[in-house]
């Protein structure tokens, strides 16, 4: 049986304290295991940074979250009116290679998103940036 949790927060700067703590009680109450816990975390710490960070001019942002914890895995549907950006296409590639130090800044993230996520998927709908991720619960 699937439960859901939705949260939406607006405003300026960094909106991931008022998520984490809602996110790690939904897992609780879904019993995840800690690896899942983790990726699905870090899954939307990234996802909601960036929408909150890079979305507007104004630093003013509204994020929708909505999650699906089901026995076989975890759906995270976002959506955001930042400005359009889709991760799979516009996101930099990230030097994976260069030393630390020499690194350019953007793409690790999106990066790390990628290579956690079974599925995801981006569309722009109604002026609104949607991502869909799904982390299966045995990957």
């Amino acid at each position: 049986m699937a439960t859901n949790f939705s949260i939406a927060v607006s405003g300026q700067g960094d909106q991931w304290p008022l998520i984490e703590p809602e996110v790690l009680a939904f897992a609780e109450a879904n019993e995840w295991p800690p690896d899942l816990g983790f990726a699905v975390r870090l899954i939307l710490e990234e996802l909601v940074l960036n929408a909150v960070i890079h979305g507007s001019d104004d630093a003013t942002t509204t994020v929708r979250l909505f999650l699906e914890s089901g026995p076989d895995s975890v759906r995270i549907e976002m959506t955001d009116n930042g400005r359009e950006f889709n991760p799979l296409e516009d996101a930099p590639a990230p030097d994976l290679d260069s030393d630390v130090a020499d690194r350019h800044v953007g793409g690790l993230g999106v990066h790390l998103v990628k290579s956690m996520a079974d599925v995801f998927k981006y569309e722009r709908v109604d002026g609104f940036n949607r991502t869909i991720v799904v982390k299966r619960r045995d990957a």
